[in-house]
């Protein structure tokens, strides 16, 4: 086969490779006998044999070397056909519409790629995450990225799950940023000293912290005394102390905070104390004593909501007989309802509690005086652990409350055999048949292994006379539904039913929400 130049354009041509070999052997000859047989050949058939090989050679010599200038010309097209398509990508990358996003539209773009608080505390300082990734993509996106302060602002540390910090990382990130949001969590079973560097760089930057999670260990106590008065900016702040050491009996460095509005702490072992400035919150998380709680609620006349739990206490009644009014609180969880004899909230629309198990009788006058002394616009009841019995229970005493139209129950710790228990009687008609909202959210340490019992009862009350259900939330904190339980569920939202279904990390954030708990811890 012969190749020349194309006079006009000089591509390789290639010409004609002859005709195609004839290798068909006709049956019944000899030659088609010796080619399926052992038999060996004559000298005179050796002749011819060789002849053919030798014919052969020729014809694949010739094959090869055709093959060899394809192979040529592919790898030319293939050059040319990879550069034109570049050329054509930075050409159609001039018509992109990010190169005229305006650079507002583009910061709030790169707000939504920041992992989430959780996220973050366990990937530690990884460049390949936002937002040190998006410095490096092109030099417009590192500009805005760079004057974007907002994507900067939250500084996340836990050395429980990473000993390794960089400290130039750190102060690099605090110099692009203008307020902060830390999330600072030691850890007592390893080395001190670089945690405390690293707490003592942020500390001098403390007057512009808006968010701050501390985790507090023994050896960052001494360090604390530097926030008295030099924390201007504080919104919201978080504490949480595991530390065993009785000694420390409060802390007095937060108390003043004139932007505080929301407040949380929790301490393990023993209650301490902490100071703050309880006037301004529109919000707080507290595990202490009731007395602290009371203290809390007659200084917030702004709160709009609060997680209330019980703890560290011998007995749940205290000397004081005034009745705290709160007239803008609208939405309380509580770990023990006798804490509702000493409140008053007019306007109150979301009430959540852990609930007695069922081989106790049911006590919920404490409620029941307090909607009616109240009069508030109860709509939702969120009940924590709760059984079949003790739902029934308190659904049918609070029916006269006929605005209760949302009910939201979580589970952690029955059995299988409890949740079909409490599944059956949610579908009995008679059962606060006015509900729309109906949710359930499984905790971590159940026994339950199949929810097909959920969309069951969904069905029940979706299909019953005047059914007032709308909404439905499945929340499943293990991963754990089957694919029946999902079709089921799926076949009630195309129907209609506006149904929301999560797993792990996604439904325990939802969870929180159910409790009135701070939501910009997680």
């Amino acid at each position: 086969m012969e190749a020349s130049r194309c006079p006009s354009c000089g591509n390789l041509f290639l010409g004609s490779p002859g005709p195609i070999a004839d290798v068909s052997v006709t049956p019944g000859t000899r030659h088609y006998t010796l080619l399926n047989t052992n038999e060996p050949p004559e000298d005179s058939e050796s002749v011819f044999i060789r002849s053919v090989i030798t014919e052969s050679n020729t014809r694949l010599t010739r094959l090869d070397d055709e093959i060899s200038k394809l192979q040529e010309k592919l790898k030319q097209l293939e050059d040319e056909r990879a550069a034109l398509l570049s050329y054509r990508t930075q050409n159609t990358a001039i018509l992109s519409p990010l190169r005229r996003m305006p650079p507002e539209v583009l910061s709030e773009i790169f707000s939504w790629t920041l992992p989430s608080i959780n996220d973050a505390l366990g990937i530690g300082y990884d460049m390949a995450q936002s937002p040190w990734l998006l410095t490096r993509v092109s030099s417009r996106w590192r500009a805005v990225c760079l004057s974007t302060a907002s994507v900067w602002s939250r500084i996340a540390i836990d050395y429980e799950a990473s000993g390794k910090y960089s400290l130039d990382l750190v102060e690099t990130q605090i110099h692009r940023a203008q307020y902060l949001h830390i999330h600072f969590y030691g850890c007592a079973e390893t080395d001190a000293e670089p945690q405390i560097e690293m707490f003592e760089l942020l500390l001098k930057h403390c007057s512009r912290w808006e968010e701050l999670g501390l985790g507090i260990t023994s050896a960052m106590l001494p360090l604390l005394a530097v926030l008295r008065d030099c924390i201007p900016s504080l919104k919201r702040l978080w504490i949480q102390w595991e530390n065993s050491h009785a000694e420390v009996q409060s802390l007095e460095c937060f108390q003043i905070a004139p932007s505080l509005v929301d407040f949380g702490a929790n301490t393990s072992h023993h209650f301490v104390s902490i100071a703050f400035p309880a006037q301004h919150l529109t919000q707080y998380r507290l595990h202490g004593p009731l007395q602290r709680h009371l203290d809390i609620l007659a200084l917030t006349q702004n709160l709009i909501q609060a997680h209330i739990i019980i703890e560290f206490d011998d007995e749940l009644r205290v000397e004081n007989t005034n009745i705290i009014r709160l007239p803008h609180f609208r939405w309380m969880f509580v770990s023990h309802s006798e804490t509702l004899d000493y409140l008053e909230a007019p306007i109150l629309e979301g009430f959540g509690s852990c609930v007695l198990p069922k081989d106790i009788d049911v006590d919920i006058g404490h409620l029941e005086s307090f909607l009616s002394r109240s009069e508030c616009p109860l709509r939702r009841l969120c009940l924590r652990d709760c059984d079949a019995h003790t739902t029934a229970e308190i659904l049918e005493k609070l029916e006269k409350f006929l605005s209760i139209t949302e009910l939201a129950i979580t589970d952690e710790s029955h059995s299988q055999e409890d949740f079909e228990l409490l599944m059956s009687t949610l579908s009995l008609p008679a059962v606060a048949p006015q509900l729309h909202t109906l949710f359930f959210a499984s905790e971590e340490g159940n026994d339950i292994a199949d929810y097909s019992m959920y969309p069951k009862m969904l069905r029940t009350r979706w299909e019953a006379d005047r059914s007032a259900l709308t909404n439905a939330a499945l929340l499943v904190e293990d991963s754990g539904l089957n694919s029946g339980t999902l079709q089921a569920l799926r076949e009630l939202r195309l129907e209609g039913l506006d149904l929301l279904i999560l797993e792990g990390r996604a439904a325990l954030r939802e969870m929180y929400a159910w409790y009135y708990s701070s939501s910009w811890m997680l």
